[in-house]
C-alpha cells in the first residue's frame, strides 16, 4: 500500500502541473491543459479510480472530465484523505459515489449516474459474464486515463499525452494486477500503441497482448463511450470469440 500511496500523491500533485501554475513552466506540453483551470481551486490531476492493486480489469482512456459541482480533491486535501479518495472511491464508506452518481459539493448526488462509469461497468460485464448489477466498480475493475489532468472535450490532451504518459504510465500499470486492459477511444489507442511500440503484439479478433513486468496483459481497443455512430459493446469489437479469449486470460489467474 506504500508504493499505491506514494503515486496517488505524486500524480495528484504533479510537479509539473505546479510549476505550470505558478508560471514556472510555459513552455511545458502540458500548459495548455493545466491552464484551463482558471479559479483559485485547482481540481487535481486524477491518479486512478478503484482498487488497482486488486481490480482484474483496468480501462484506460483520454483524460478524466471535469464537474465543478463535484464533491473532488483539490490542493488543500490532506494526504490520507486523497488517497482514500481515489483509491476507495466507489466504496460505500466514506461514500464518494452513490450508484454510480458522484457526491456533490453541497451534499447532493449528481442528477444521473456518470456515464462513463456506467459504460465500463457494461463491460465489464460483457468480460465477467455476469449482469450489470453484479458489477462491483472499483473492485471488478478500476480505471485510469493516459493524461491525468482534467477537462472537457478532451482539450489540452493532444498536446499532453506523451509527456504524461511517459511520466506514469509504466509506474501505474506496475502496480497494477489487471489482467485485461480496456482502451477506450483515439487518444488513449494512439498513446498506448506508441508507449509500448513494437512490445504490443497483435492477436486475433482484434485484440493485442504485451508484457509488463513479467505479467502478460490483454488489450482490446474500443471507441470512446460519446463517440457518434461507433458500435460501443466488446462483442461488436472483438466478437464472442475476443470475449472468450478476454475471459479465460483473466482466469488463468487467482484474484481472489
Amino acid at each position: 500500500m506504500d508504493d499505491i500511496r506514494q503515486l496517488v500523491i505524486e500524480i495528484a500533485h504533479c510537479s509539473i502541473a505546479k510549476k505550470i501554475r505558478s508560471g514556472e513552466s510555459p513552455d511545458s506540453p502540458c500548459r495548455k491543459i493545466v491552464g484551463l483551470q482558471t479559479g483559485s481551486l485547482f481540481q487535481l490531476p486524477e491518479p486512478w479510480s478503484g482498487n488497482i492493486d486488486s481490480a482484474p480489469i483496468l480501462f484506460i482512456s483520454s483524460n478524466p472530465s471535469i464537474d465543478e459541482r463535484e464533491q473532488y480533491p483539490d490542493e488543500f486535501w490532506s494526504d490520507e484523505r486523497l488517497v482514500n479518495f481515489f483509491h476507495n472511491r466507489f466504496g460505500s464508506d466514506p461514500g464518494w459515489v452513490r450508484d454510480l452518481r458522484a457526491s456533490q459539493k453541497d451534499g447532493s448526488w449528481s442528477r444521473r449516474p456518470v456515464a462513463f462509469w456506467c459504460h465500463a461497468r457494461a463491460r465489464a460485464a460483457e468480460i465477467l459474464g455476469k449482469r450489470r448489477r453484479e458489477i462491483r466498480p472499483g473492485i471488478d475493475f478500476a480505471l485510469t486515463e493516459v493524461v491525468h489532468c482534467k477537462s472537457r472535450a478532451e482539450l489540452g490532451v493532444k498536446e499532453a499525452r506523451q509527456a504524461c504518459s511517459y511520466r506514469y504510465l509504466d509506474r501505474i500499470l506496475s502496480l497494477s494486477k489487471a489482467k485485461a486492459l480496456i482502451v477506450y477511444g483515439k487518444h488513449a489507442k494512439e498513446t498506448v500503441q506508441l508507449h509500448f511500440g513494437s512490445s504490443l503484439v497483435a492477436q486475433t479478433n482484434g485484440l493485442s497482448m504485451v508484457s509488463v513486468r513479467e505479467t502478460t496483459l490483454m488489450l482490446a481497443f474500443l471507441p470512446a463511450p460519446n463517440e457518434r455512430g461507433s458500435l460501443k459493446t466488446l462483442k461488436a469489437n472483438v466478437g464472442d470469440d475476443g470475449i472468450s479469449l478476454l475471459r479465460a486470460h483473466l482466469n488463468a489467474r487467482d484474484f481472489g
